[in-house]
């Protein structure tokens, strides 16, 4: 080709519309991983929460790098196969799942995992905790 014959708006033209062309097949290319992910994720075999884990934090990184997205307005981290656990529980330590061993995912960032005996044990603490404060409180109230 020969660039002497084309003037400065046909180059930015064609440089543009190559640009375009390349954020396309990149944005295809995260497309399809995102596609592969989202079902590897919502059939997790619950196995090994590490192999979840890998795949969120993958999964965030091509939202978050290719679309500005978070994974939370993507997926429906509810429809994440795992072990039933009590709602408040669940809350409080925002755990994704928890694999046939008893690791749980947990944390904002999706990328903690303890047992779930542990995390339970730490729940249960801190409600009677809770409770024994405001006992407390109550007690200290009825004093005056």
């Amino acid at each position: 080709m020969q660039y002497e014959n084309i003037d400065s708006a046909e180059m930015a033209e064609m440089a543009l519309s190559q640009a375009v062309d390349e954020h396309i097949e990149k944005s295809q290319e995260a497309i399809d991983r995102l596609s592969e992910l989202e079902k590897l994720i919502l059939q997790w075999n619950q196995e090994d929460i590490k192999a979840l884990r890998a795949y969120i934090q993958e999964m965030r990184t091509l939202l978050v790098k290719n679309f500005q997205v978070k994974i939370e307005n993507f997926i429906n981290m509810r429809a994440i196969p795992g072990m039933r656990i009590p709602e408040e529980i669940k809350q409080m330590y925002k755990i994704i799942s928890v694999d046939k061993k008893g690791l749980a995912l947990y944390g904002a960032e999706m990328d903690k995992i303890a047992h779930i005996t542990k995390i339970t044990e730490h729940f249960k603490k801190k409600k009677e905790a809770a409770q024994a404060a405001a006992e407390a409180k109550a007690k200290e109230k009825a004093k005056k």
